[in-house]
């Protein structure tokens, strides 16, 4: 009787239409269908998303990035869009344990040795702004899942940098030139980081941080991210 009320109070719903479900899933039938849950095929640097008889991008074998794997739940498209902005502009919170899962549950190996888990920072005036970290809260329950440390103050961003949109990737490179920096270089030298974030497009961002972190020491960095968009797929 208590489940029958709480459920009319607090129903089930799509955490991608938002739509009433009738059961415990995270998703309605045609989101299901819909979302592209990043499986197969990709890039097994960067994680792009390419030909299924090629293992490493051109762009990862020409310009090889700091990190050493990305991987990411699903692509960031027409269907997925308003799940992304919703939870990143318009504090739609309810989500993170969803979304978190579906990071950790796809890509359980990159976890394999890995020691410390760091989220992408924000500038003090863009989170002033916004309330929140939204890779804060992502990382914080991956760690949960993984049972890694979390260490959330590791690295700061020193300058706020103009928004990444609308740039192409040697603008967004140079924005991003010593944006970065670690304040403890103890508690991750020699150890295998895994950055989150919540959405990569060209990689500059990740890529800047994890080039600082690996100069501070750490042994190896992978990233972790809830979706990327798939038409950046270097070749």
């Amino acid at each position: 009787m208590l489940n029958v009320v709480k459920n009319l109070i607090f129903p089930n719903v799509c955490v991608n239409c938002e739509s009433i479900l009738d059961v415990n899933y995270d998703l309605c039938d045609q989101c299901n269908k819909t979302v592209n849950f990043l499986t197969e095929h990709y890039c097994n640097v960067c994680g792009a998303v390419i030909a299924n008889n090629i293992d490493t991008c051109g762009k990862c074998i020409f310009n090889p990035p700091q990190f050493k794997i990305l991987r990411s739940a699903f692509a960031y498209n027409q269907h997925s869009k308003s799940m992304i902005l919703r939870f990143k502009f318009f504090d739609n919170l309810n989500y993170v344990k969803v979304f978190a899962k579906w990071m950790y549950n796809m890509n359980k190996d990159i976890f394999k040795d890995s020691e410390i888990i760091i989220p992408m920072p924000l500038h003090r005036l863009r989170l002033l702004k916004r309330k929140y970290n939204q890779a804060a809260l992502l990382a914080k329950e991956v760690s949960r899942l993984s049972n890694r440390y979390y260490a959330p103050f590791i690295i700061k961003r020193l300058r706020n940098t103009q928004p990444q949109s609308g740039l192409s990737l040697k603008e967004r490179e140079r924005n991003l030139k010593n944006a970065f920096d670690v304040c403890n270089k103890k508690i991750i030298k020699d150890k295998i980081i895994i950055l989150v974030d919540d959405v990569v497009t060209t990689s500059a961002s990740v890529r800047s941080c994890s080039q600082e972190i690996i100069n501070s020491g750490a042994r190896e960095v992978r990233v972790l991210t809830l979706a990327r968009t798939i038409n950046t797929a270097s070749t």
